[in-house]
């Protein structure tokens, strides 16, 4: 046996344990109507992030906003009006399929949900733009989703993402409430030198806040969840901290969602924190 390699990791070990306590005593510790860090406190801790290998980029948010559940549930949708949408006048092929219809066109295909999610898919598009950047493909999103059943007013751009695979651009859009995000209530869009040829659409409705409001973990303290529940030692830039809304799918009409810590790093990688536990949602 390796007695160095197994030391090594019986220290990393107890070292990730020891952050992953002192995060749950450190809650567990914070008074109900206590959850708002001195500065002096902060950065402390943002010394302490820094010596770890977490940089923030991100400007955050000194404390979080006292909030209750939001009640959330699927949107319908008009299944002949999205039809129409999509393909005019023209009558597709139609399937039907688990939870929902097919519809079919020429190398066209839409795919509408009982719980209002759509999917389309354009195999068929000619080259539309001889060159494509950020701007252009935005601006396509856009105009696509304008003539698509309109821009949903309440709808913001969550992130624009090079695939290099298509040679386009993925663009989310996500939906807020009072400000707030609602973490799966997103329309997403591919487009490519062709035009948008993937759109996804699970838009979740919001219905109002449920119970009392409750005061919210500070945001420094979701950073540290994440520090504890990192099992590489690289160093990380975060990207963004925001407060705002995330809930699982579930089968029913309306479900409840919890207000959580969205932290989303550089690399990409997007942790969502309970704000009232400090536990990771899953």
């Amino acid at each position: 046996m390796d007695w160095r390699k197994a030391v090594g990791i019986l220290v990393v070990s107890f070292l990730v344990l020891n952050v992953m306590l002192a995060v749950n005593l450190y809650i567990k510790a914070i008074p109900p109507r206590a959850f708002t860090l001195k500065e002096s406190e902060q950065q402390k801790i943002k010394t302490f992030l820094e010596s770890r290998g977490i940089i923030l980029k991100a400007q955050i948010p000194p404390q979080g906003v006292p909030v209750s559940f939001l009640e959330i549930g699927y949107q319908p949708v008009q299944e002949e009006s999205v039809i129409r949408q999509f393909f005019g006048g023209k009558a597709p092929r139609v399937e039907e399929i688990n939870g929902g219809k097919k519809f079919l066109l020429g190398e066209r295909q839409l795919v509408v949900m009982e719980n209002g999610t759509v999917t389309y898919i354009d195999k068929g598009s000619e080259q539309t733009f001889g060159s494509l950047d950020e701007g252009k493909a935005l601006k396509a999103a856009e105009d696509f989703l304008k003539t698509h059943g309109g821009f949903p007013k309440d709808a913001r751009l969550n992130a624009i993402t090079y695939d290099p695979k298509s040679g386009g651009y993925l663009i989310e859009y996500v939906r807020y409430y009072k400000g707030f995000f609602i973490a799966n209530s997103y329309i997403d869009l591919l487009v490519t030198p062709c035009g948008v040829t993937n759109f996804y659409m699970s838009w979740l409705k919001p219905l109002g806040f449920r119970g009392k409001k409750r005061e919210v973990i500070p945001p420094i303290t979701a950073i540290l969840r994440v520090d504890a529940e990192r099992k590489s030692g690289e160093p990380v830039v975060i990207k963004k901290v925001e407060q705002g809304f995330y809930s699982q799918f579930y089968n029913a009409d309306r479900w409840q969602a919890a207000p959580v810590w969205k932290v989303e790093l550089e690399n990409g990688e997007i942790y969502y924190v309970n704000a009232y536990t400090g536990e990771l949602e899953r």
